[in-house]
């Protein structure tokens, strides 16, 4: 397929590219069909032939008992044939309304007859004809009411139950039971043109239907039409890798997978699906687009770069901030080492190269491997931000620490029936450190059939919550089944900047109780934070903490360090050099500074100045993630947070973070930050976070609203909301920025529908500059004020990022 209109970008992720590409071509796959020469069709009979010999139609199975009721159900239907492709039947089954329990019903009958057949022949393929041909005359299979895409038993027995009489049909009655199939699986829609095709892209279509479509376009006997519906089914798998708008299903420009409205790695194994229907067609003229192969992988590099890293499939998880419905059970990363390998096989064949060489540096990093011996060596430390998610990931050695927040189009916790019934605090301004090696190392609980009883629900690290004392009341309309999305009330800005070596996350979170009607007694929790990460540390600045309502007054509000349940791989809990055994609970006042190791290795600073800080060692009873109605569970626990108060205004909090540590190592840090060696918070105010990393000179602003008459660095003023971080030469003659607006800022369309709108940036910076060099695509202007100043003005769109260096004239 030809691709006009190709916009190539490129996103800069921690100082590793990422190829970001734009939308394909609208041409229909018709007109495509239409230009093939003879010579193509010729080439595509014989690769069709090839794939009826590699694929084969698998022989359908079925039990006696099965074969039994399915010879009493035609009895019961009274068929009777008119001629050799028509047959009548009694009134059981009305075409106008069949039910969905009649179309399983139907499609486990045509199984069951066709086993009878291909194991006796002779009556028993009279049987199987004889009812398809009653189904083929009466439009049964096409009248089946369409099963939900998320449907997952149906969507995917019902066809592979009507299909597996393929083998015993012959040619007539497959193309007949292939476009009934067809019918029902709504296979028109791979005929559609891209644009068309964008905006219907389905996460649960991709993974529980294009199985079936495969095998109805293989295995139709009419060789022309099962061409046409491979280049269909081809173009189908590459026009879903468009960047679909809004909420909608499933790629995203900065690599997120979407489903439920929102980036949801849990649900992204339709790539599995999605991939390994690509490698089929490899070496094919049926291959996938270039582009199409460009986006997949980096879709699938993005869900590995949120995750922490393994030689192997196994312990391989993303944060749970991340999990979706499923708290600490729905963390690993479900797209294999095989299917991985698949893809560069797709790469090579589509590129027209032995392997594709940076997702080979990829996979070799990821799996800790030297397999794809060419490839130059990659080391994916650094910070990625991802603002359709929107959160942060930072990367070094064997952790990553992520950091997340709602805003008001993504949720950061799904709440449904009986399923993470206390995920309302999942993401709120979250701040997990994630080690290799397994859940238990990171302090998550990793006993699965406990389903996470035992886990303080109030106390997710790194974010500002209001402590429930009554679990009920945690719950949506305090009960286990009522649904819920936790979302900001007002607030969209939520998101990360990556630079080099260094990034920033932010976040101004106001907290909604609703979801279409009011589910919880409303705290009004506010908050506005920031991360700084460099330098393998990182720095947690919180302000405007207020929470306010007719809720209990022994309900605190907290910013939660972290909890770590114990166990073998997790077991000391170091506070100023001293181990604080089990049964131990200290409270820390705001004038002693206080460093702590946890158990997992994570080290904390806490300078002076703090709201009263709580550290506790002990055993915890609490309920499993399914609700009230099983029993609690209990675990050893260890936990630290910062108490300010019940419904407090104004609040506020730092902590420096240091993964991987040893206590010898965080007195050390200690010290030098209790000094202001390392970090230095300049500003924190509820218009503006700006922290100085003094070693590296690297100053990052958190622009929560416009602000101005800054004088901590080069950048003194914003007339919008931004994450911007500066870095000058030591001679003050050159200037690096990095400039992202994570606020999508969303423009409603219509329920569940709305586009991102640009951002008009203007920043005020001290002196005067002009531009050495800058992003290609990137226009930016300069001017002068009447201060003398520079103006420094451009457009960001979707959360990207943009990079200028300056030189002072």
């Amino acid at each position: 397929m030809k691709l006009r209109n190709l916009i190539c970008l490129f996103l800069l992720c921690g100082g590793v590219g990422i190829p970001l590409h734009g939308a394909a071509s609208t041409c229909s796959v018709t007109h495509m069909q239409a230009e093939m020469s003879q010579s193509d069709i010729s080439i595509k009979k014989k690769e069709l032939n090839e794939f009826r010999k590699k694929y084969k139609l698998t022989a359908p199975k079925a039990n006696p008992n099965e074969v039994e009721a399915a010879l009493m159900q035609i009895q019961m239907y009274q068929l009777e044939r008119v001629n050799a492709t028509t047959v009548t039947g009694s009134s059981l089954l009305n075409k106008d309304k069949i039910t969905l329990q009649q179309g399983r019903d139907i499609a486990k009958t045509v199984r069951a007859l066709a086993f009878a057949a291909f194991k006796d022949g002779g009556s028993a393929k009279k049987d199987l004809f004889l009812f398809l041909d009653y189904l083929f005359s009466q439009n049964i299979i096409e009248s089946i009411p369409k099963y939900k895409y998320s449907n997952y038993n149906d969507v995917r027995k019902v066809p592979a139950d009507l299909l597996s009489a393929l083998p015993v049909c012959d040619d007539m009655r497959k193309s007949r039971l292939i476009v009934a199939v067809q019918h029902l699986l709504e296979a028109d829609q791979l005929n559609l043109s891209d644009e068309e095709i964008r905006q219907k892209v389905n996460s649960d279509y991709i993974y529980n239907v294009v199985p079936h479509l495969f095998v109805c376009a293989v295995h139709n006997p009419d060789e022309e039409q099962a061409i046409k519906d491979l280049s269909a089914f081809s173009h189908f798998l590459s026009a879903c890798t468009q960047y679909s708008p809004s909420g909608y299903d499933v790629l995203k420009p900065d690599g997120t997978g979407f489903h439920h409205n929102t980036h949801y790695n849990g649900y992204m194994y339709s790539y599995r699906t999605w991939v390994e229907y690509m490698g089929r067609l490899k070496g094919t003229s049926f291959r996938i687009e270039k582009e199409a192969y460009q986006r997949m992988s980096k879709a699938v590099v993005s869900v590995y770069l949120m995750a922490v890293r393994s030689n192997s499939d196994k312990n391989r998880y993303f944060a749970n901030s991340m999990a979706g419905r499923h708290p600490f059970t729905g963390l690993g990363v479900n797209f294999s080492q095989r299917l991985f390998e698949t893809l560069i096989e797709v790469g090579a064949d589509v590129l027209g190269i032995p392997y594709d060489k940076e997702l080979a540096a990829y996979y070799n990093y990821f799996y800790k491997t030297k397999k794809y011996k060419d490839a130059p060596e990659l080391n994916a430390d650094g910070f990625y931000q991802f603002n359709y998610s929107p959160a942060g990931v930072y990367r070094q050695d064997n952790w990553v620490a992520v950091m997340r927040c709602p805003t008001t189009n993504f949720w950061g916790g799904e709440i449904y029936s009986k399923t993470n019934r206390f995920g309302r605090y999942q993401s709120h301004g979250t701040l997990e450190i994630l080690y290799e090696g397994g859940l238990s190392k990171c302090g998550y609980p990793a006993d699965k059939e406990k389903k996470s009883a035992g886990w303080d629900w109030n106390m997710m690290p790194g974010s500002t919550t209001v402590h429930y004392t009554d679990w009920k009341e945690m719950m949506p309309n305090k009960n286990d089944t009522d649904r819920f999305d936790q979302k900001s009330a007002t607030t969209n800005f939520a998101g990360a900047l990556s630079w080099k070596d260094c990034g920033i996350f932010a976040s101004a979170f106001d907290q909604d109780d609703r979801w279409g009607s009011r589910r919880f007694e409303p705290t009004n929790l506010s908050f506005c934070k920031s991360v700084f990460a460099i330098d393998g540390m990182l720095f947690s600045l919180g302000t405007d903490i207020s929470a306010k309502g007719a809720y209990p007054d022994e309900w605190i509000t907290a910013t939660n360090l972290f909890q770590s349940i114990l166990s073998k791989d997790c077991k000391q809990l170091i506070v100023d050099g001293k181990e604080i055994e089990k049964g131990k609970e200290l409270v820390i006042d705001s004038q002693a500074p206080a460093w702590i190791v946890a158990p997992t290795t994570t080290g904390y600073f806490i300078p002076k100045g703090h709201d009263k800080l709580i550290i506790k060692h002990e055993e915890q009873t609490t309920p499993a993630s399914v609700g009230m109605a099983v029993d609690s569970g209990k675990e050893v626990a260890a936990k630290a947070y910062l108490n300010h108060g019940v419904k407090p205004g104004k609040k506020n909090y730092q902590f420096m973070v240091v993964p991987g540590t040893t206590p010898e190592k965080m007195k050390e840090l200690a010290a030098q930050q209790e000094k202001e060696r390392i970090f230095k918070v300049i500003a924190a105010q509820d218009s503006v976070h700006v922290i100085k990393h003094l070693p590296s000179a690297t100053t990052a602003y958190a622009f929560f609203a416009p602000a101005s008459n800054l004088s901590a660095g080069v950048v003194c003023a914003s007339e919008t909301e931004l994450l911007v971080m500066e870095r000058p030469d030591k001679a003050g003659k050159k200037l690096e920025l990095a400039l992202c607006n994570p606020n999508l800022r969303p423009e409603t369309i219509a329920k569940n529908n709305w586009k991102p709108t640009p951002t008009q940036v203007s920043i005020e910076l001290k002196g005067k500059w002009t531009v050495e060099a800058g992003d290609k695509d990137l226009q930016v202007s300069l001017e002068r004020n009447s201060s003398g100043n520079t103006i420094l003005k451009t457009t960001l769109s979707e959360g990207s990022p943009a990079y200028v260096s300056l030189v002072n004239k």
